[in-house]
């Protein structure tokens, strides 16, 4: 006879629940990545500063593909994560986990050594010197990068979230130091040694509890395969529509305006991370609330809870930072000042990308996944054309990065829209308005006052400020009816 569970006896309402606990958790883990996603920015100005537009154009075409690069493995991680969870959940099958984790490790490195080598051929055949250097950094980087990646989900589904967050902290770190102290010394070439020999660090570190025994057997890795090929497909279709700008302008524009692109997306990269930060606090309560009370509810309190909120006061804030972004860029790096109008627009997308990544989480609570990489396949399709447009017809980065913005909102809209008509709001359009409205208000008057007030000097970024504050006055009244709610 099996003892009953404290859930049998007490209803699960009733006992106590470590929420704080559970927030104190996810909110270290948040700082956590904050200083990880610091660090790699740190990393990018750097660089930026010590290699010159041209160099820092070829190394971001190797971060480019390096990002593909992972896709190759067809989502055998993922499956591979969900074995070892499978493993430590239920305190059994901790063989056939580790089956599957040497498989994964087997599959990565033949696919990611047969990209090396690939390159590496490639970069004999190229006639442009840069080309062959970024084939060749890639050949030695690739089966490291893979490698790490190994070790890294290993770190988070075995050991503890704090081990996992300094993890990515030391790599982070040993990237800062390693690619700038190296680029000081040799340039770009520098620049790709250092990254290999911060990955190498990096596995050495974790060498004592991750376990690196590489296998090729077909029965767990096809039960890998079958959970990460769908999941693949999302990724390639996501990392794609990322990206695509920046291989049109790497593809029409040449490397050094690809390094001024590139440094554009470096400076606000952090702007999209908020939401990652949002999302990790908020995903227990969506995906638990899915289960206890459906999803349609679920999903009407996401909205309230994080969307809105976000929605209303995130944009507002990224559009006030573009106004000072100029006169920061000219007292720091006045070479990268071409860089400056699609940086702004780059800090106002990340609005958008935060609305996707919280509205996709509504979707996989309700179990929508599926239509994911049909919205983001049509909002890639839709920021390709743009991009090719604008740079074919010589409208400057700026326009290229608009396409790259509206791409964005139209897969923030679709995933809102899908969110909305789960929910089962009769109005759907009214709440997708109420959600990109603070959005498309801030962007247009940022991009008035960009117009308006062009200098980079401090003198016009204080009245660009000014200005913008008071454009912003018709969503007042919103913005401090969620700051309320916030603090409340």
């Amino acid at each position: 006879m099996t003892t009953p569970t404290a859930e049998q006896v007490i209803p699960v309402a009733a006992l106590p629940q470590p929420k704080s606990r559970l927030l104190q958790r996810v909110a270290a883990y948040s700082a956590a990545r904050s200083v990880t996603e610091g660090l790699f920015g740190i990393r990018s100005i750097v660089l930026a500063t010590v290699l010159g537009p041209v160099a820092f154009g070829g190394w971001a075409l190797l971060r480019l593909s390096m990002r593909y690069a992972g896709l190759g493995g067809l989502g055998v991680f993922r499956g591979m994560e969900l074995e070892l969870m499978r493993a430590r959940g239920h305190h059994a099958g901790a063989e056939d986990a580790g089956d599957a984790a040497g498989a994964a490790l087997g599959f990565v490195l033949s696919v990611s050594g047969t990209m090396a080598a690939l390159a590496l051929i490639g970069s004999f055949l190229v006639r442009d010197p840069q080309g062959a250097m970024v084939l060749r950094g890639f050949a030695g980087a690739v089966i490291l990068e893979q490698v790490y990646t190994y070790a890294l989900i290993w770190t988070r589904v075995r050991t503890t979230l704090r081990r996992y967050a300094t993890l990515e902290i030391t790599n982070a770190a040993l990237q800062a130091v390693f690619t700038a102290a190296f680029a000081a010394v040799w340039g770009l070439p520098g620049a790709f040694i250092g990254l290999g020999c911060a990955s190498a660090t990096a596995i050495l570190v974790t060498s004592s509890w991750v376990d690196f025994r590489p296998a090729l057997r077909v029965a767990p890795l096809a039960r890998l395969l079958r959970v990460g090929v769908p999941v693949a497909i999302s990724m390639i279709l996501g990392t794609a529509l990322s990206t695509g700008d920046r291989w049109v302008v790497a593809g029409f524009g040449g490397a050094q305006l690809l390094g001024y692109y590139a440094f554009a997306a470096s400076v606000a990269g952090l702007a999209a991370s908020f939401a990652w930060v949002v999302r990790t606090v908020v995903f227990p309560e969506v995906y638990g609330e899915a289960r206890s009370i459906g999803a349609a509810a679920a999903l009407n309190a996401h909205f309230e809870r994080a969307v809105l909120p976000f929605a209303r006061l995130y944009p507002p804030l990224l559009g006030l930072l573009s106004c000072l972004l100029g006169p920061a860029i000219a007292l720091i790096l006045p070479k990268y000042l071409p860089a400056v109008p699609p940086a702004r627009l780059f800090l106002l997308s990340g609005g958008a990308a935060g609305l996707v990544s919280l509205g996709a989480l509504g979707t996989v609570a309700a179990g929508r996944q599926r239509s994911l990489p049909v919205i983001s396949g049509s909002a890639l399709l839709v920021t390709l054309m743009l991009s090719v447009l604008a740079i074919r017809s010589g409208a400057g980065l700026e326009a290229v990065a608009a396409a790259s913005f509206a791409g964005q909102l139209i897969y923030a809209g679709s995933v809102l829209w899908l969110n909305f008509r789960e929910s089962g709001v009769p109005e759907p359009g009214r709440f997708l308005v109420l959600a990109l409205t603070p959005l498309l208000w801030s962007t247009a008057s940022a991009l008035l006052i960009g117009r308006l007030l062009p200098g980079h000097d401090l003198e016009s970024g204080l009245l660009g400020a000014a200005g913008y504050l008071l454009l912003l006055a018709p969503l007042a009244p919103a913005m401090m009816r969620e700051w309320h709610k916030v603090r409340s």
